[in-house]
């Protein structure tokens, strides 16, 4: 009996045993086969998602070109108008310039269009399409140089090449619509792969996500204080550099952008040259209504100045009412000359401040290098002596340093 009792007392022990074994090995199995799963489930979908979002990235960065296609050979049209309007040979160079770029953008979508099976039958066509154009192009320009502006032939070819230019066009539309149609198709498998990453991250997730979250909020702290000292460092950089009335860069800024466009020029035998400007009548204007006027004066100068310079031109304020403008991108002496024209034309009328009208003028001493001198410094100080001889000419004039 004893016998016994040991045997079926040991047995339930034994099953006991046996099942809490598997009770636990099973769940840890399945765990880790869960988690496995999750973590392909989540690997495949990542996967799958960075080459939909690199698709998508590709399909804008070719929209994006399928528009500065249309810019380029924008341009070059305008180019060649303005050559058959004006005879002016630099109007070939835009034209020069948008074939080159419309080439290389075309040459580039071909490439990258292998991907990309339904765009490039349309990208095919506009490569002969653009070709067409720009021979109807160099066609119009043939017809004038040698039968001149007004010869018959030359609106046919306008007709020809404006024609042509429908059609690429209606073709870049046509290009467009196919690559947004794409992109939406990415778009939806891009989510449908999200949703699959969530699906499979969420056993993860629930690992992780105080970690997560300690490094966001750690992470969002640190780049807020980045930002903000970025900011305070930016805000101090601009008060040192420009002007706090007018906002224009100041006498420190002058020197580091002459120094700059002087070793430009000096490396690339390209002329630069200085306006200095001082306003004529301008200290009368103080002392007759006062700073606050005088001060408003100088704001709404420097914005008229801005409305006749170009991008490339760099002004500011020298100091009181001195200006200095910076004109590093020309070809020819005589726009210089208008340049400075239109700044004197500025003041033909009076200027309306606070209600009162003020007549005033501007007077303009110019060095040019490397002709007025061969030095930073030489050249501020021949501008700024070909500015007071313009004064003493009468004022509201300019006036060449050879001039002096």
């Amino acid at each position: 009996m004893m016998k016994i009792f040991i045997r079926i007392s040991g047995s339930p022990t034994g099953q006991t045993m046996q099942q809490f074994k598997r009770r636990t090995k099973i769940p840890i199995i399945i765990a880790a086969a869960l988690l496995c799963v999750a973590m392909m489930w989540l690997f495949v979908a990542m996967f799958q998602l960075v080459y939909f979002s690199e698709q998508k990235d590709q399909l804008d960065k070719q929209r994006y070109a399928i528009v500065a296609l249309g810019k380029a050979i924008t341009n070059a049209e305008s180019g060649q108008r303005g050559y058959l309007l004006t005879g002016h040979t630099p109007f070939l160079t835009s034209l020069e310039q948008g074939r080159s770029e419309a080439q290389s953008l075309l040459q580039a979508l071909v490439k990258d269009s292998v991907g990309f099976p339904q765009t490039r039958n349309h990208l095919l066509r506009l490569q002969q399409l653009v070709k067409q154009k720009f021979a109807a192009m160099d066609q119009g320009i043939q017809v004038q140089l040698h039968a001149g502006a007004y010869a018959s032939h030359l609106s046919l070819a306008k007709d020809q090449s404006r024609e042509i230019m429908h059609v690429i066009e209606r073709e870049i539309t046509d290009t467009d619509r196919s690559l947004q149609q794409l992109r939406a198709e990415f778009e939806q498998a891009i989510r449908i792969r999200i949703q699959a990453a969530v699906v499979g991250g969420v056993v993860l997730t629930v690992l992780i996500i105080a970690v997560l979250l300690f490094s966001y909020r750690s992470t969002t702290r640190l780049i807020a204080q980045v930002l903000e000292n970025q900011a305070v460092a930016k805000a101090f950089s601009h008060q040192a550099e420009h002007d706090l009335l007018t906002n224009l860069p100041n006498r420190r800024s002058i020197e580091q952008h002459l120094q700059a466009v002087y070793q430009q020029a000096r490396h690339g035998s390209r002329p630069f040259a200085i306006l200095f400007m001082d306003l004529d009548g301008f200290k009368q204007v103080n002392d007759r209504y006062g700073h606050e006027v005088g001060d408003a004066l100088l704001v709404d100068v420097a914005g008229l100045f801005k409305k006749v310079i170009r991008q490339s031109d760099f002004l500011a304020r020298q100091g009181g009412d001195e200006f200095v403008l910076v004109v590093s991108n020309y070809l020819y002496h005589l726009e210089l000359i208008q340049l400075a024209q239109r700044l004197i034309e500025l003041f033909e009328q009076p200027v309306q401040v606070q209600g009162l009208t003020l007549e005033i003028g501007v007077s303009i001493g110019i060095a040019e290098y490397p002709h007025h001198g061969m030095q930073v410094k030489q050249l501020l100080i021949a501008a700024d002596q070909a500015m007071y001889a313009a004064k003493k000419n009468g004022k509201n004039r300019y006036c060449f340093a050879e001039e002096i």
